[in-house]
């Protein structure tokens, strides 16, 4: 911990460095992905996560069909069809991992923000009293 945090501690009363402190714990992979689906993009996650089920569902489908195919035409348009739900699947993955690092770059800034209102708040009221008011 850095002089400058063990300031901010010492300047916050015990309900604000617990506000701060319930910010600042670092979350699991499940609260993440969780926080994803209540946000404002909720609906775009669930989307997302039918959309992967669906392509699994779909790929599972493909392969078996790629590997019982009899002609090689016919394994390549299974095949294709295959990886491009793979893909599908990657591309949704790498989407929700975007969305929960942004959701945790969100809660940063919250508790930087929260941080610089107690802060000035602190100040004000101590140049109000140096004044007199």
């Amino acid at each position: 911990m850095s002089k400058l945090d063990q300031a901010i501690r010492e300047a916050l009363s015990q309900d604000e460095a617990e506000q701060l402190e319930s910010l600042g714990a670092p979350q699991g992979m499940w609260n993440r992905l969780w926080g994803v689906f209540c946000s404002n993009i909720g609906p775009w996650a669930w989307y997302g996560m039918v959309l992967q089920l669906t392509a699994f569902v779909i790929a599972i489908w493909a392969g078996w069909n790629f590997y019982f195919a009899e002609t090689g035409r016919t394994m390549a348009l299974w095949g294709a069809l295959s990886g491009l739900m793979i893909f599908l699947q990657t591309f949704l993955k790498f989407w929700f991992l975007v969305q929960m690092d942004k959701m945790e770059i969100l809660r940063e800034i919250k508790r930087l923000e929260l941080q610089v209102a107690l802060l000035a708040r602190k100040q004000e009221s101590s140049s109000s009293e140096a004044i007199g008011y």
